[in-house]
């Protein structure tokens, strides 16, 4: 039965109530009105207005729980839907209606998401070959031409070239720094394993302890690949630069539906407003992308737990 006749029809049974209710019953209504036709006259109406009233709740409650499910929705959270099997009519096509409409939502978001990701990441590739190739080439130039003018020199100007010299050298080591955060060899040539204890080994350089373990053997996409080492690289820029930790620890292994399972947890200070930053909205898409699903939670030290679940 439609919105609209539910409606028609419990107004009307009530409307037939009451009308039966004064032929039937004895009771007149005077003019003027006595106290005590006036006391049932209220009360009659006032049940007439409540039984209305709880008709009227169950018609259109359908429609207010499904405003609330599209005001909870998060772009970032897919996969949940109006769930109103008790609904029936035009809130049930209304109902249906929208979840097509966050299923093609969704399934556009993931699609332009990958489009995007890839693009990226292709930019990422061909910068970091420039950079290794080009700026990495002519600095190891300038490096050797200054280690053959230095061994010429003598006093003063002997110093000030090994001063360039070093300055050269630690700006060739930024720049293949810089290169390998953007497009690490390692996932290209040795795969995710090697690419995680890598970015551990570098995590470990700034001072905290890094526990890893990883297992080698998962059978993920290179898109798939590509997402773990992101968020596993976002999720330890985040645990040095603003949690404080004096350990870390990074765990990739199978998950227990299959896929993989990434865990970043620290002892650090703590979920904060920084949690929640776009550094997190990053990780989100990007598991988005390999249809995961990304957590953040308190570690069992206090710090913060980044969990990722991938298929």
């Amino acid at each position: 039965m439609s919105l609209l006749w539910r409606i028609f029809v419990g107004n009307a049974v009530v409307l037939v109530v009451a009308t039966l209710v004064l032929v039937i019953s004895p009771a007149t209504v005077s003019f003027p009105v006595a106290a005590t036709e006036a006391t049932v006259l209220a009360v009659g109406l006032a049940v007439m207005l409540a039984v209305n009233y709880l008709l009227l709740r169950r018609a259109v409650g359908p429609l207010q729980r499904l405003a609330g499910t599209m005001r909870a929705i998060d772009p970032l959270t897919p996969g949940r839907r109006s769930q109103l099997p008790e609904a029936s009519g035009e809130v049930a096509e209304l109902a249906g209606a929208f979840d097509e409409m966050l299923e093609r939502l969704e399934r556009e978001r993931r699609d332009s998401a990958r489009n995007a990701l890839a693009a990226q990441e292709d930019e990422r590739r061909r910068i970091a070959r420039e950079l290794h190739d080009e700026v990495g080439q002519s600095l190891t130039a300038v490096v050797l031409q200054l280690d053959r003018a230095q061994a010429g020199a003598e006093g003063d100007v002997a110093d000030r070239m090994r001063e360039a010299r070093e300055a050269a050298r630690a700006t060739l080591e930024e720049v293949r720094a810089i290169a390998r955060n953007l497009r690490p060899e390692a996932l290209d040539d040795l795969g995710l394993a090697a690419a995680l204890r890598q970015l551990c080994a570098e995590a470990e350089r700034a001072g905290p302890i890094v526990a890893r373990r990883i297992e080698g053997d998962l059978e993920l996409s290179p898109e798939a690949e590509v997402v773990v080492y992101r968020v596993a690289q976002e999720a330890l820029t985040n645990a040095l630069r603003h949690s404080g930790a004096e350990r870390i620890e990074l765990t990739l292994e199978r998950g227990s539906t299959g896929g993989a399972e990434l865990r970043v947890a620290d002892d650090g200070r703590g979920l904060d407003g920084a949690a929640e930053g776009a550094g997190v909205r990053g990780m989100r898409e990007r598991a988005l992308l390999a249809g995961g699903l990304l957590e953040l939670g308190v570690a069992p030290g206090g710090g913060v737990l980044v969990t990722l679940a991938v298929p």
